[in-house]
């Protein structure tokens, strides 16, 4: 049986290679996309435009989803530092606004609205009396070099198309604490698997997004078939893309 996944972060078109990453792996994908992008082409994905300012828009997004797939499975928050580097360079008002939209309020909307969604559908105050694996909420960092790195360590440049600039690096920041502290209340709870995982410039499988599209949810499919549910020390742990599922205690 397919897999109903959540995508959101890297919209649509340009997150089109994560989500064929998925798509391998049996899923049907519920993606973000940008204000009048093209539609998703295939019959296993659908786009849906994200308001990273709305809260009301982050709800929608979710039933839309539910709607469409009839549940969902799994959710995954793709913050990609270097996709966001080449959007986010210039050090102006406008942009530092627009850049705190994009990379933190939207993400932190969507994050609160799939846990309450979770909770109502999922908790044991549901009615739901089958037992079946606890949906899960995965944050996905895909690091890159700041220019303060860049400029300690002239090696890193040469690796990046651009460093990451005062608002997008600091946006990684928040986004890395947010989910660390969302884990730290959640990951106990019995309706809902946290997880984080954070790939760096010198990790091979964070560095094409099709591949990390797979790996994600083939960590995912080892999480459901285990015989516990996840402890919350281990959704604490950040996880290094490539890494077998959590019985093989390849926890970094």
């Amino acid at each position: 049986m397919s897999k109903t996944i959540l995508i959101a972060g890297k919209n649509l078109p340009d997150g089109a290679d994560f989500i064929e990453g998925a798509e391998t792996k049996m899923r049907n994908v519920a993606a973000t996309a940008s204000k009048g992008a093209k539609p998703a082409s295939s019959p296993n994905t659908s786009a849906f435009e994200w308001t990273r300012t709305s809260p009301v828009n982050a709800r929608s997004f979710v039933l839309g989803a539910e709607t469409e797939f009839g549940k969902i499975d799994e959710a995954v928050l793709y913050f990609d530092e270097s996709w966001y580097a080449a959007k986010y360079n210039l050090l102006t008002p406008q942009e530092c606004s627009e850049s705190v939209d994009e990379m933190i309020l939207g993400y932190q909307y969507l994050a609160l609205e799939i846990l309450s969604r979770y909770e109502k559908k999922y908790s044991m105050s549901s009615g739901i009396e089958e037992k079946t694996p606890a949906p899960k909420l995965a944050f996905l960092l895909k690091a890159s070099a700041s220019e303060f790195e860049a400029n300690k360590n002239g090696a890193l440049r040469a690796l990046v198309p651009m460093a990451s600039g005062p608002f997008v690096a600091s946006a990684a920041a928040a986004f890395q604490s947010f989910a660390e502290n969302i884990a730290a209340i959640y990951g106990s709870r019995e309706y809902v698997t946290v997880l984080l995982a954070k790939g760096d410039l010198n990790n091979d499988a964070a560095k094409r997004d099709r591949s990390l599209g797979e790996w994600i949810c083939s960590y995912m499919d080892e999480v459901d078939n285990q015989k516990n549910k996840l402890t919350l020390k281990q959704s604490l742990n950040w996880i290094k893309p490539g890494s077998r599922g959590p019985g093989f205690s390849l926890f970094r």
